[in-house]
């Protein structure tokens, strides 16, 4: 394939993305939680007493940082799609990458990527119900509601918008409509394998030990200090970061989809995909810090659309390639099933690179305080 020079830069100017962020990461740890828990460790106890009372930034929050956010069960539901949707891109690009699946062949391709989705329904049953269960302190009541959403809500989605789309086709009697047998062979498939193996993940995921919390949570909520301007603003903002790892390769993923050239060079692809976890999850522990030290608690949604916000700039550059490189779209009907399918794919990078953020915010939250001892 023609243009490795321009891959090349693509990995380049991820990398230098990653260095700029490792070292924003690297004097978070060093500089300041390092330096604070030292000084803090070295104190006898009537000062660290003392020091209880003048505490400033993160540790101020200690009492909240663990409180369950709003709408807890639709966090543990897409942060379960997000673990897999994402083994679902690793393994198929790596597979693709080593020349098991042809990229030729795009129905290999994808039939490969619907069967790896149904079987890492397991993971994404397991990851959800021991998330849902740590945020409810053991208690595993309503493991089985949030285990059978988790196997529905991307699914369903998918599956509306797939029908949706398919009327388009049919009202316009066009030869690329999915036949009916396959819709209900996909219902099949994700009836009788992912949705039990969902629920067998779920029942994997109670029975496992939940993560203990290692500070407890105040029963009155702290007030948080007025911001100078809306976080969320912040945290729409850092999707750009990922975006620029991204967006070289995503040109020629968009032509590949829509005008019939062959995506052949996976090796890069997944060396970008690694790059772009790594950003996410650089960018979702410097935004979540940042937070912290602002005395706002409310972490839990900022740390997954932090990263996740990189899905809203994909959205805006895919309608930028059909206004401006996509000009043999003709019709309304192949404008939908262009906004469509793109629709399709944004969210399932929302799913994927927010639950890398939060994840990886959730660990380091965790770590930070358990390094802490306040009462």
């Amino acid at each position: 394939m023609e243009g490795a020079r321009v891959h090349w830069f693509s990995i380049l100017n991820s990398l230098m993305v990653i260095a700029f962020l490792a070292g924003i990461v690297f004097v978070i740890f060093l500089r300041t939680v390092r330096r604070d828990l030292t000084k803090y460790e070295e104190l006898d106890k009537e000062a660290q007493a003392q020091m209880n009372e003048e505490l400033s930034g993160w540790k101020l929050v200690v009492g909240d940082v663990f409180r369950a956010p709003p709408h807890s069960q639709l966090l543990c539901i897409m942060v379960g799609d997000g673990v897999q949707i994402t083994g679902m891109a690793v393994v198929s690009i790596l597979f693709a990458a080593f020349g098991f699946m042809s990229p030729a062949s795009r129905g290999m391709l994808l039939t490969g990527m619907v069967l790896l989705y149904l079987f890492l329904g397991i993971a994404a049953g397991y990851v959800a119900c021991r998330l849902w269960r740590t945020l409810k302190a053991g208690d595993s009541t309503g493991w089985r509601s949030i285990a059978w959403r988790v196997a529905c809500f991307f699914p369903g989605i998918a599956f509306t918008i797939l029908t949706l789309l398919n009327f388009l086709l049919w009202g316009s009697d066009s030869t690329g409509a999915i036949p009916i047998s396959l819709f209900f062979i996909l219902l099949a498939l994700w009836f009788c394998i992912s949705v039990p193996l969902t629920l067998f993940g779920g029942f994997l995921g109670v029975r496992a030990e939940h993560i203990q919390f290692p500070v407890r949570t105040n029963q009155i909520p702290r007030q948080i200090p007025r911001q100078k301007y809306p976080s969320w603003l912040l945290v729409l903002g850092a999707g750009m970061l990922p975006f620029g790892t991204l967006f070289i390769e995503l040109f020629f993923i968009m032509s590949s989809l829509w005008m019939g050239r062959v995506y052949y060079v996976f090796g890069f692809l997944f060396v970008v995909l690694i790059l772009l976890a790594i950003v996410c999850a650089e960018v979702s522990l410097v935004l979540t810090y940042m937070h912290l030290c602002m005395e706002d608690w409310r972490w839990w949604w900022k740390a997954f659309f932090s990263s996740g916000s990189v899905a809203l700039y994909v959205f805006l550059y895919s309608i930028n390639y059909m206004v401006f490189d996509l000009h043999i779209l003709g019709g309304t009907v192949s404008i939908l099933l262009y906004i469509g399918y793109s629709l399709l794919m944004v969210l399932a990078i929302l799913l994927s690179t927010g639950t890398v953020g939060f994840l990886t915010s959730f660990y380091f939250v965790h770590y930070l305080f358990s390094s802490v001892k306040l009462d």
